[in-house]
């Protein structure tokens, strides 16, 4: 086990975002604009995505960054998108793109789990 009070080498935001619009989850596209565009309107570096359309509806996908990940899976018949942001670069910018992607999915009701990573 390791001793917490060791530095955080990573910021991790767990996020269930409910009530979204059913038209903003349902198709890939829609899902890495406002993916790509939450994390580089946050500050960071962007070095590679990877996006899947479910059929009918639904999709999924992961914005690798310099500093981690922005990853997303939409439930357009729930409302629903669980979204997941790490950052090893801190809290501030990780911070930013939840707000973001929160704005952009327009989620009316949102619960979100915040863990320090250690090395």
């Amino acid at each position: 086990m390791k001793n917490s009070n060791s530095p955080a080498t990573g910021y991790h935001l767990i996020a269930e975002l409910h009530g979204c619009p059913k038209e903003l989850l349902e198709k890939v596209d829609i899902l890495k604009e406002i993916l790509m565009g939450s994390a580089k309107d946050a500050g960071f570096d962007i070095v590679n995505d990877a996006f899947y359309q479910f059929e009918p509806v639904g999709a999924t996908g992961v914005v690798v960054l310099s500093a981690s990940h922005i990853s997303a899976h939409t439930w357009p018949e729930f409302n629903y998108v669980a979204l997941d942001i790490y950052s090893c670069g801190g809290a501030e910018r990780a911070k930013k793109a939840f707000d973001l992607c929160v704005k952009r999915f327009k989620s009316k009701k949102f619960e979100v789990k915040e863990v320090l990573r250690f090395r």
